[in-house]
């Protein structure tokens, strides 16, 4: 029986610091032994800093490389390297993140799904197969991958499990056939066959224009071997729900006394994960995730409440995006459009819209029915998970 591979892959903003995001929260609740290595990324724009200059130049540049994914290479050649030197046959991968760092770890998905896993030894032309796989002129160009997986020896590895909070982000690549590069989405971020189970928590109240909603497309086929053209597609085990709060109420990074929202998606994504294999140490669990007290730490964790305050993500730094004009092709909500453009002005995202019903957290339904919480946004029709 082989080992569990756990990456951990942060968002734009989050650091290691007081304000831990559920990225790091999972990575403190999982068991680090033989049986599973774990890894943690604490992703772009990341470094804490208690000068507010210095914060200010970090979040300017955290907003330039959300939205151009500018720095991105580096953040899936880390995790993507660890994955490579600690793989061996038997091993299960598993995959986490949020924000842009949930977008990090689909790409790095999509990159292990085309190229597959480098020997250690050919590790230095990793870098070479990440251009390759984003330089892909469609999905299903295997053309570049396998003349590298031939001359390199790189082997197929399927994701057992990702696991992703409100994924958002594209990236600005090149393109062979354009002289100025555009916004795309990489190859199979969107859809994966070497992923075998797929979870997704989004935001209902995030409404800003920076942070539009990357969903994932079902249902899909899951295959268990990409390389091999002849292997039988099973359906993909997916489920991507929705929960109440703006976009960090659902990947965490507020003070610990304020995250009482976040704990929903935290715990459920923890469920999921450990139904499927994930190793963790349960009293650390009921600590940092149940607020449950530990004997002789002075430290609280905060319960979930489904009633707890909700942020409001769209503070006066972000405000003035909303009034820049943007293509109506991208329109998700109702506003009045002008010369094929249009003015955001903190859209809501559209919830359900797919062949299959939307499904909404209980805790949503819940804080719904048991306040003055109604988000014009919330469905009529969905299932509930709980």
């Amino acid at each position: 029986m082989g080992k569990n591979i756990v990456v951990c892959c942060d968002g734009t903003g989050n650091q290691i610091e007081k304000n831990l995001s559920n990225v790091l929260k999972l990575f403190r609740v999982c068991r680090k032994n033989d049986e599973q290595c774990v890894y943690y990324n604490a992703g772009i724009g990341t470094i804490g800093s208690s000068d507010a200059w210095a914060r200010y130049r970090q979040n300017t540049k955290a907003v330039f490389e959300l939205a151009t994914g500018y720095g991105l290479d580096g953040d899936i050649l880390a995790p993507y390297d660890f994955i490579c030197r600690n793989f061996q046959e038997g091993d299960e991968i598993f995959l986490f993140g949020f924000s842009r760092g949930a977008y990090t770890v689909r790409a790095l998905a999509g990159f292990i799904h085309m190229i597959g896993l480098l020997p250690v030894d050919q590790l230095n032309i990793a870098n070479y197969a990440l251009r390759a796989y984003k330089q892909a002129s469609y999905e299903g160009d295997f053309t570049v991958p396998w003349h590298f997986a031939k001359v390199s020896g790189s082997k197929p590895a399927r994701i057992k499990f990702l696991g992703v909070w409100d994924t958002v982000a594209s990236v600005i690549v090149p393109r062979p056939d354009r002289f100025i590069p555009q916004l795309l989405t990489l190859p199979y971020t969107r859809r994966n066959p070497s992923v075998e189970v797929f979870r997704h928590a989004m935001a209902i109240d995030e409404n800003r224009r920076m942070f539009r909603l990357n969903r994932w497309e079902e249902p899909q086929p899951f295959v268990k071997n990409p390389f091999d053209r002849k292997a039988e597609p099973v359906s993909q085990d997916i489920k991507q729900v929705w929960f109440a709060g703006c976009h960090s109420d659902i990947g965490g990074g507020y003070p610990e006394e304020e995250s009482g929202l976040a704990k929903y998606p935290l715990d459920w994504m923890l469920r999921e994960a450990i139904a499927h294999g994930l190793n963790v140490n349960p009293a650390t669990r009921n600590y940092i995730v149940l607020g449950k007290a530990r004997m002789g730490s002075k430290v609280r964790y905060t319960k979930p409440d489904h009633l707890a305050d909700a942020h409001n993500s769209l503070t006066a730094g972000w405000r003035p995006l909303e009034y820049f004009p943007k293509s109506a092709k991208w329109m998700e909500w109702t506003r009045r459009k002008f010369a094929g453009m249009y003015l955001p002005q903190a859209e809501p995202r559209v919830i359900g819209g797919s062949s299959r019903k939307p499904i909404i957290h209980k805790s949503a339904v819940d804080r719904k029915n048991g306040s003055d919480y109604d988000p014009e946004n919330f469905p009529t029709d969905f299932d509930t998970e709980s």
